[in-house]
């Protein structure tokens, strides 16, 4: 073999006469830029938060944002609230349209993160058309679940409750999974849901954090008669082609919102970027970045995520950027793949915030957004 190979390299070389083509140039690297930065939302002058907005644009031209507040001003306990507007019209007042359950069940604590998606789904002889999910847990643990709840109207003031969790603990047991360094288990949430068939399968990625570590998984889950729900195992998501803050080396990521283009075969990922800064709030993260890849290969878990752009502070102009969402239509579709809206929470940091009851870094999360656009 490798005689065979110096002799084709040889007689290569040797041959001078042979004509040389005319190679295309290979295509510009497309850039995008971040335009139109805005303020949307934020409970100012109090002490209160709002943050990890879902945004559904529907047909009739309302956009209508869901996003996790707090009802009592220096009370850290997170509903959902929602808030729609048209374009150069003011938004609706802030209501709170899904909270913590009774005290005592499984979701009696925090009821947050939220991800709409349209589709026809039952539960109970009822027909629904639209599906929030929602990370919720209990006051008597540490870790996380994942619910979801049904309406016919993306105004409603309420949500119905499936009344078990859709996406549990990795653990089977009761109670904790203590980490080696005496920490405890984030457990599952942080869901985010589009659909392909734009009826009752789901398409549910959601962010896992126990013993094994940090990522994302996905499963197809079928919500068309909640009454005959079967839990799903997840699926590990590809993170080749992900970098860390300081373009070191790979990245893990979660806390991310997805949106598709099914005509196009792509899926847009908007994620927090790590490790968080070590200054306070250290649990936030500085940086978001907007990631795509072929659906296809998605959903075959391959493939290379390629990025966008970085949303940076030197961009917003605020130290902390994280909890973001994608604009799309009640299916999770996004009309422009690469021109996507973004939104998410800012927040300040040390020496302007600290941790006080009234100094606290949460009651400066309000959300923006901004447009990023191919050039």
């Amino acid at each position: 073999m490798i005689k065979y190979c110096w002799v084709l390299v040889f007689l290569c070389a040797c041959s001078k006469s042979a004509p040389v083509p005319d190679l295309p140039e290979p295509p510009p690297v497309p850039t995008y830029q971040w335009v139109g930065q805005e303020r949307v939302f934020g409970f100012y002058n109090q002490y209160r938060y709002s943050y990890c907005p879902s945004v559904v644009k529907d047909g009739s031209g309302f956009t209508h944002m869901f996003f996790c507040g707090n009802p009592e001003q220096t009370i850290m306990v997170d509903n959902i609230y929602h808030v729609k507007w048209q374009e150069g019209q003011a938004l609706t007042e802030a209501k709170s349209v899904l909270q913590p359950g009774v005290l005592g069940s499984w979701d009696d604590h925090h009821t947050c993160d939220p991800s709409v998606v349209q589709g026809d789904f039952s539960m109970g002889g009822e027909r629904y058309t639209y599906a929030m999910f929602y990370l919720t847990n209990p006051y008597s643990a540490y870790y996380n679940e994942v619910g979801v709840a049904f309406s016919n109207s993306l105004d409603g003031d309420s949500w119905v409750k499936y009344p078990k969790q859709i996406v549990s603990k990795p653990w089977t047991y009761e109670g904790d999974e203590l980490l080696p360094n005496g920490g405890k288990s984030w457990g599952v949430g942080q869901p985010s849901a589009f659909t392909l068939d734009k009826k009752g399968k789901v398409i549910l990625t959601y962010t896992v954090g126990d013993i094994q570590g940090t990522r994302i998984e996905w499963a197809e889950l079928d919500l068309s008669d909640m009454d005959k729900f079967q839990k799903r195992n997840g699926n590990r998501m590809v993170q080749n082609g992900l970098v860390n803050i300081g373009y070191t080396g790979q990245d893990y990521t979660c806390n991310s919102d997805f949106a598709v283009d099914i005509e196009k075969n792509k899926i847009v990922m908007v994620r927090p970027v790590q490790p968080h800064p070590s200054t306070y709030p250290a649990f936030l993260n500085e940086s978001l970045e907007v990631n795509y890849m072929d659906l296809s290969d998605f959903m075959a878990g391959s493939g290379k995520w390629e990025v966008m752009l970085r949303i940076s502070p030197y961009m917003t102009g605020f130290a902390r950027n994280h909890n973001a969402g994608l604009e799309r239509n009640g299916f999770g579709e996004i009309s422009k793949w690469e021109e996507p809206t973004v939104y998410f929470t800012v927040s300040k940091a040390a020496p302007e915030v600290s941790a006080g009851t009234t100094t606290h870094a949460e009651w400066t999360y309000h959300i923006y957004r901004g447009k990023i656009v191919k050039q």
